[in-house]
């Protein structure tokens, strides 16, 4: 595998690209399938404008990929590793929340097994 010289700036555009959420709502809108600018705008219900400005950013970072079909050009997912690392991000979410959440009164807090049998 070759592996750029500059692979964590390259690393950082892309967790920059991601840091953004209506960014984050176009990549799981690409998640399904490939579409174009305008089905993706008619879909979040955002200017055409702002879907491409978010498309150029993903696509500069890595994270999308450009298919010209016709007069059409389509967007997905540059590699499967992008459903990946979006599907590692909610994981990661879904873990700090349960843990935030989380009960910490003694009659919830498991007693380690060695204390179990004192009295």
């Amino acid at each position: 595998m070759l592996r750029p010289t500059n692979g964590l700036a390259m690393e950082a555009r892309l967790f920059r690209a991601l840091g953004d959420e209506p960014r984050l709502v176009v990549l799981q809108e690409l998640e399904s399938c490939e579409q174009r600018v305008s089905d993706l705008a008619d879909r979040l219900a955002i200017a055409q404008s702002s879907v491409s400005t978010h498309l150029a950013t993903l696509h500069a970072a890595g994270a999308v990929a450009r298919r010209a079909a016709g007069r059409s050009v389509y967007y997905g997912f540059a590699h499967p590793s992008v459903g990946t690392l979006l599907g590692s991000a909610h994981e990661v979410v879904l873990a700090s929340l349960q843990d935030a959440v989380a009960c910490t009164q003694p009659c919830c807090v498991e007693v380690p097994s060695a204390l179990a049998g004192e009295g």
